[in-house]
């Protein structure tokens, strides 16, 4: 393991955020208006940015801003979230986004931004934008990764092992959300139940960005519509599951983030994505996990003991976190390099870190047991 390591380390690159779309002050009228008319007449709006680490898949604009409360001048903080011409995500709605937290704000086991409203004019921002509060707080980084730089690193291993178990434990409570109150989220028209849809919404994102032609994915594909579990326990996958979509105070999850990747594909999908990401920024980067927290194993089993049940169908969702994540970075690439933001050859590093050999093997076996995993990368 540490010979792949040492090699996929070779080629890291780091992903660029979302480049600036707009001058903040051009912006600073029109969410002033906005807010007014949502939030208070006497709303004036202080400061418009963007964050140094806003993603890449939509613009967001920070809003600082002052009303009067009782009297007395009153802080206050807003998110923007402006949807965006160049899709990192097939068919991305940024009405998805405000809807699941518009539901989240009303669920008192997952800490969620309170929203503010949707706007679809497209006359103000050139795209339907929404706005949530803002949340104080820190996010463990993905630029660099958290496990190499940052306050997570700068915490004791215990402190760092309460941010892991938070982590899972909110995701655990996403897990136990009744699917009914995300009607939103059925796509009839993809298949009969949520694994099925998200499956052929990402059969069909493979010809979108060209990722069919790769020959990993051609094998995991067939591998994959061969062995659709049936019986899959259904429910809501949060989709990018994994710390950095998590604002922390102190250890404490403070509000869960980032829906780009939502469906009611279930719980196990997203047991699946973070087992693929943490072997990512791990053996993918050649770099150690954080020391308090837990391994891939620990996080199944964490899950296991908040939920009351075993995983099913384990190995079919690491294969299809694997399969997503290496045509992400396919896509991630080709909008970059035509952004002007990283060269070809960085873009084909970036391809490369999403390869699936190391699954080799796995898609070789019989059909995936309904519980348990025969992928040995599950220990570490």
């Amino acid at each position: 393991m540490g010979t792949e390591a040492d090699e996929a380390g070779r080629g890291y690159v780091e992903v660029p955020t979302k480049r600036q779309v707009r001058d903040p002050a051009a912006a600073w009228e029109a969410i002033e208006e906005w807010l007014r008319q949502h939030v208070g007449r006497d709303l004036e709006v202080e400061d418009v940015a963007q964050p140094n680490a806003a993603g890449v898949a939509n613009e967001t604009l920070l809003i600082k801003a002052s009303r009067t409360v009782g009297g007395t001048r009153v802080s206050s903080g807003y998110v923007a979230r402006v949807g965006a011409t160049e899709h990192l995500y097939m068919d991305l709605d940024i009405e998805t986004h405000y809807l699941m937290y518009d539901v989240l704000s009303r669920e008192p086991s997952v800490p969620s931004p309170a929203v503010v409203g949707f706007e679809s004019d497209t006359s103000i921002f050139g795209e339907p934008f929404f706005v949530m509060e803002w949340v104080e707080g820190q996010v463990p980084s993905d630029n660099p990764p958290f496990n190499a730089a940052g306050w997570v690193l700068e915490l004791a291993p215990e402190q760092q092992h309460e941010v892991w178990r938070g982590a899972v434990e909110v995701m655990a409570e996403l897990h136990k959300l009744d699917v009914a109150k995300f009607g939103f989220l059925q796509r009839p028209d993809l298949g009969s139940t949520g694994l099925e849809q998200e499956l052929n919404y990402w059969l069909a994102y493979a010809k979108w960005c060209g990722g069919d032609r790769l020959a990993t994915v051609q094998t995991a594909t067939d591998w994959l519509v061969e062995h659709l579990p049936r019986d899959a326990p259904p429910g809501l996958s949060w989709g990018d599951s994994r710390p950095p979509n998590i604002i922390y105070q102190g250890t404490r999850v403070a509000a869960v983030l980032d829906w780009d990747m939502v469906s009611l594909a279930g719980p196990e999908c997203d047991l699946g994505w973070w087992a693929c990401m943490d072997h990512a920024f791990t053996v993918g980067r050649a770099l150690p996990p954080a020391p308090g927290f837990g391994s891939r194993r620990d996080t199944i089993d964490l899950w296991q003991e908040l939920m009351g049940r075993p995983p099913e169908y384990l190995d079919w969702h690491l294969v299809f976190n694997a399969l997503r994540l290496q045509l992400v970075m396919v896509r991630l690439p080709a909008l970059l390099v035509a952004a002007d933001q990283v060269t070809p050859e960085q873009a084909g590093q970036l391809t490369a870190i999403g390869g699936m050999e190391w699954l080799d093997g796995l898609l070789e076996g019989p059909a995936p047991a309904r519980f348990g995993s025969r992928w040995p990368g599950w220990e570490q």
